[in-house]
């Protein structure tokens, strides 16, 4: 464990320990409120207040950064190589995807979720068709396609594909009704 933070602990455990301590002198009457009050208004007792103050800000910051952290490290897609590990970030993953949709599939109108399932990935794409498309056909495909082409490129299992038309329009009608709703070219960012 790094040597700063096992210091950092051990000062946490000696303040709260003297915390406690106060607290009980405090409430058998050995200490009473105006004298502890009045000793906190000396330079030491504000200097004992700030350095208790800077400890806990500096401790939670410590806890928050490896939250976050922990949680960077969750939405990563990775995987043990010969020699070392391999992550991808969704946002990368979602514009590998994305490719895939545009350019080997040959639709415009998505967007994509990535979730993590099991040992491996879940897709949801929700598109728009036109009226010539068939539903069962572009489906498929786009299943077949990505679960291929994701294992293939990026050795991520893919372990699901969920595809969902949410609307079947002319393709000058899809346009005229997304401008109207101010949706950008391209709504695979999600």
């Amino acid at each position: 464990m790094n040597p700063i933070l096992l210091a950092a602990i051990a000062l946490l455990g000696i303040v709260l320990a003297g915390a406690g301590i106060c607290s009980i002198l405090f409430s058998a009457g050995v200490i009473s409120l105006l004298s502890g009050a009045q000793f906190l208004a000396t330079l030491a007792g504000k200097a004992i207040l700030y350095a208790f103050g800077g400890l806990l800000l500096a401790v939670s910051g410590h806890y928050a950064s490896l939250f976050f952290r922990g949680r960077a490290q969750i939405a990563r897609f990775s995987q043990e190589g010969e020699w070392g590990r391999i992550e991808l970030s969704p946002y990368a993953l979602r514009e590998f995807v994305s490719g895939i949709m545009r350019d080997e599939i040959g639709i415009d109108r998505f967007q994509v979720r990535l979730s993590h399932v099991d040992d491996g990935l879940s897709i949801e794409i929700t598109t728009t068709l036109s009226p010539t498309d068939r539903v069962s056909e572009v489906g498929k495909t786009i299943q077949e396609t990505l679960s291929r082409r994701v294992v293939e490129r990026t050795g991520v299992e893919v372990r699901r594909v969920e595809v969902l038309v949410n609307s079947i329009r002319p393709h000058g009608a899809q346009m005229e009704a997304e401008e109207e709703e101010g949706e950008n070219e391209h709504p695979d960012a999600t």
